[in-house]
């Protein structure tokens, strides 16, 4: 069985595959700072985080696999798709910010300090994962967000869905940060199959 939610080590954001280079140059950017990218979200997600004044922040989940991210790969099949991931212990000392669930579930979108937030989430529907419940699904989709930009040499692994994309990656990340970087790994079972 996998290790509940809560007791994770890491946090989790999909994007898509063309972003990497860019992330690699860049750093993982929030939302209002990008020029360009490979935007996969949903409009009336971006619009409601526009509104809530959370576009200015990187969101991440405490699992890879939400709903969200089964919606995005589902929506925009043929795209590869990677998962970025930074230790929870980062997000603790760089003042993330926790939503206790999907930001379209909340009427008051109030962010909280991270032990607070991490306190506050639901871990026993969490640990659910009962997609078919609602108010399941909008639990599994809290946020963890990142007032900075995440510097590639914060990251602790990148998870890939096949040995195709991971060898991409692995070329891109060692061609501009080099091989000791991060961990490059397939993972398939994070991802739609």
């Amino acid at each position: 069985m996998a290790t509940p939610p809560q007791e994770g080590k890491l946090l989790y954001h999909l994007t898509s595959f063309k972003n990497i280079e860019s992330i690699f140059r860049n750093g993982l950017i929030a939302r209002n700072d990008l020029n360009s990218f490979d935007d996969v979200a949903e409009q009336k997600i971006i619009d409601h985080r526009e509104a809530m004044d959370l576009n200015g922040l990187v969101p991440f989940h405490f699992f890879g696999g939400t709903p969200f991210d089964g919606a995005v790969q589902n929506t925009h099949t043929g795209k590869a798709f990677v998962f970025i991931t930074i230790k929870r212990t980062f997000a603790y000392r760089n003042g993330f910010r926790i939503l206790t669930q999907h930001p379209l579930s909340l009427t008051n979108c109030t962010t909280l300090p991270y032990e607070e937030g991490f306190n506050s989430i639901n871990w026993d529907v969490m640990n659910l994962r009962d997609y078919s419940s609602h108010v399941c699904r909008e639990i599994c989709m809290a946020e963890c967000l990142s007032p900075i930009t995440i510097n590639p040499a914060d990251f602790f692994c990148i998870y890939t869905p096949n040995i195709e994309v991971n060898k991409k990656v692995e070329k891109l990340r060692d061609s501009i940060l080099g091989e000791s970087a991060f961990f490059v790994n397939v993972n398939a079972a994070l991802f739609v199959k």
